[in-house]
């Protein structure tokens, strides 16, 4: 999934640090962002030991939000401001475990539709693939002020 990553314009960027520092799930696991693009996200996130399985492996539903948070503001970089989105569907396959460490995941946007989009994702611990995923999105309007 290599490839360069567009930089945004600081506007957009600020945007999206914004709406970052006001997620509650991005805050509530840790998850840092160094890097943000057109259709490009970077998290990275801390394994804590509350995030573990009772096998001692980090709990793959952590790896797949981390995966969804990732794709969703790989894409919110391409939608106009206020414009929603939500998952509709969302495949991993989870390649290898953790134990301790950060984790990673690097998202672009495969396809920017007008009602669907498509994202793909990579999570990998250093050169280590540890999930791989694709996530569809609808794009909603928001819902009139009442």
């Amino acid at each position: 999934m290599a490839g360069s990553v567009k930089p945004l314009t600081a506007e957009v960027e600020a945007g999206l640090r914004e709406r970052l520092a006001n997620n509650p799930v991005v805050n509530f696991f840790g998850a840092r962002v160094p890097e943000l693009g057109e259709g490009f996200a970077h998290f990275a996130l801390p394994v804590r030991r509350d995030f573990l399985n009772s096998q001692g492996f980090l709990q793959g539903g952590v790896i797949a939000s981390l995966a969804d948070e990732a794709v969703a503001y790989a894409l919110f970089s391409l939608v106009p401001e206020g414009e929603m989105i939500s998952t509709v569907e969302m495949k991993v396959n989870f390649l290898a475990p953790v134990q301790q460490g950060t984790i990673e995941a690097r998202a672009r946007i495969t396809k920017r539709g007008r009602t669907i989009s498509l994202g793909e994702v990579e999570v990998t611990q250093g050169d280590r693939l540890i999930a791989k995923g694709l996530c569809t999105y609808i794009h909603l309007t928001p819902p009139q002020a009442a």
